[in-house]
């Protein structure tokens, strides 16, 4: 039998980080070692003969980074939602951040870089440019008072590359990424509303969380929406209570505490073997013994309290042998069960039974649960027993 390892999530290495490589080696070896110990830990029987071949894949990684200038498509362009700077440098992204914080007054063109300071407070300590998606975290974090939300354009309709992870009262600022070939570039979404209309099939005026993109059809869906948001694919934290009826935890499962119709109360014996010759270098948990079936008993308790006589076997096959005399026993009670004895009802019965107002198990009404109500008796024995909901018996 062959089995692949494979290593989860690839691993990204720069000049930066190289000595790292040998200590993901390291760290895989170490779970091929975990995985073979887990499959020995399970008593499955396999035994590792040898690795034969170990490969590994190395390819360029080519991350999403915002550039210089690039003209809008056609369709974000009719949107007339996006700010698009027209720099010249790789700085897309702080420019994009500047026509956020700092909006061009009237009358100044939105896409010059004059209409914008240059002294803009915010810390791109560490910040590469272009700056790919994944750095802006890291922005994020040195900033914390940004929280972006990037989307790309993909095939005529927008998609999301990351959503800020920071509380609701932070602000969005919402950017876009266009590509042309390998070349992209943020640009600065004024109306995420706007951007994202038309991407359901409902034509109306649509109210967008810039947390988790979900749309409303009024403003105050949206206001209600927003404390209770976690962000996208994440449950809301609203909090609801129990109506008044409903506040107390009850035990529902009343039929596991009716009388089973027959009861098998069995037991083992086993023979203690040592294991010799286990045991492995750096293994952590050694095998030192087995446990050997050698021998049962077991006894049939009927629910009026007659026995079966007890059943017992020794031998090497003891755990074949039970199963097998087990599905013998079944049978009988079973047949035993498909011809029971008649109801007999003494006028105590009667007079218990139509005097009764709840069920003796749950407390629950007699005349609120109707149809459902019914008497039970033993098959066994034909006895009766008490009135109970059809969902409370074994029967």
């Amino acid at each position: 039998m062959e089995h692949y390892f494979r290593q989860r999530e690839p691993t990204i290495f720069n000049r930066n980080n190289v000595s790292e490589v040998s200590d993901v080696f390291r760290q895989f070896i170490d779970e091929v070692k975990g995985e073979i110990e887990a499959w020995s830990q399970r008593g499955s029987g396999w035994v590792v003969e040898g690795i034969l071949d170990a490969f590994v894949n190395v390819s360029r990684y080519q991350p999403l980074r915002g550039g210089s200038y690039i003209i809008l498509p056609e369709k974000l362009k009719n949107k007339k939602v996006i700010i698009n700077v027209k720099n010249r440098d790789n700085q897309c992204l702080r420019w994009a951040l500047r026509a956020a914080l700092f909006p061009a007054t009237v009358g100044e063109n939105p896409a010059r870089l004059s209409s914008y300071p240059t002294e803009d407070g915010l810390n791109f300590t560490g910040i590469d440019f272009p700056t790919p998606v994944k750095q802006i975290d890291k922005l994020e974090k040195q900033n914390p008072n940004l929280a972006i939300n990037v989307f790309g354009w993909e095939k005529e309709s927008v998609i999301v590359h990351r959503l800020g992870e920071k509380d609701g009262n932070v602000p969005r600022i919402n950017l876009m990424l266009i590509e042309d070939g390998e070349k992209s570039h943020y640009t600065y979404v004024r109306r995420l509303s706007a951007l994202l209309h038309g991407q359901s099939k409902h034509g109306g005026v649509k109210h967008f969380c810039e947390r988790c993109l979900h749309g409303y059809k009024t403003a105050e869906l949206l206001e209600r929406h927003k404390p209770e948001c976690m962000g996208q694919l994440k449950r809301p934290t609203r909090t609801e209570l129990p109506k008044e009826d409903e506040n107390k935890v009850r035990f529902k499962n009343h039929h596991k505490q009716m009388k089973a119709p027959f009861v098998v109360y069995a037991d083992f014996e086993s023979l203690i073997r040592k294991i010799r010759g286990c045991a492995k270098e750096n293994q952590v948990t050694i095998k030192t013994e087995v446990h050997e079936p050698s021998g049962f008993s077991y006894v049939i308790v009927r629910s009026d309290g007659q026995t079966h006589s007890p059943y017992g076997y020794r031998g090497e096959d003891a755990v074949y042998r039970f199963f097998m005399s087990l599905q013998n026993h079944e049978k009988a009670m079973r047949a035993e069960l498909a011809t029971p004895k008649p109801i007999v009802m003494t006028r105590k019965d009667w007079a218990k039974y139509k005097a009764a107002t709840q069920f003796h198990i749950c407390n629950e009404s007699v005349v609120k649960a109707g149809r459902d109500a019914f008497g039970v008796y033993d098959p066994n024995t034909g006895y009766y027993c008490d009135q109970r909901h059809k969902r409370g018996s074994w029967a």
